[in-house]
């Protein structure tokens, strides 16, 4: 009797472990002019955006959809310290994750402009599916 649990056991540890996707790695060059830095994706689970620069700010944000009817995207524009943006610091990092307490994953698939306060300002982004 004490056999059965026990190749059960050994069953379950000698299952494949399921491989996971990794990150998608995006290091972009910015300037001091807003750009597209990420495409929709309506996959994305999550996203980190990471400023590895010693002096320069950098301000992202995503690009709509906004919430007045039949529209289909917001006009933003990426500023430093502006409405809507998220401005990271030198060695500053953020997560955007569209995981919940409870319930299913949020849809986070827009797309997202950036700037940085000085020219060829470094921006890495990890993408996650």
């Amino acid at each position: 009797m004490n056999r059965i649990p026990a190749a059960l056991l050994a069953l379950l540890l000698a299952a494949p472990a399921l491989a996971q996707t990794p990150p998608y790695v995006y290091p972009i060059s910015l300037g001091t002019s807003s750009v597209s830095i990420l495409p929709a994706n309506t996959a994305r689970k999550k996203v980190i955006f990471h400023n590895p620069n010693d002096t320069a700010k950098i301000a992202v944000c995503p690009v709509g959809p906004n919430r007045l009817a039949g529209s289909s995207q917001a006009a933003i524009v990426a500023v430093i310290n502006g409405a809507g943006c998220i401005t990271l610091l030198p060695y500053d990092r953020i997560e955007i994750s569209g995981s919940t307490a409870s319930g299913p994953q949020q849809q986070m698939g827009s797309a997202w402009v950036g700037i940085a306060s000085a020219p060829g300002s470094a921006l890495t982004l990890w993408e996650w599916e």
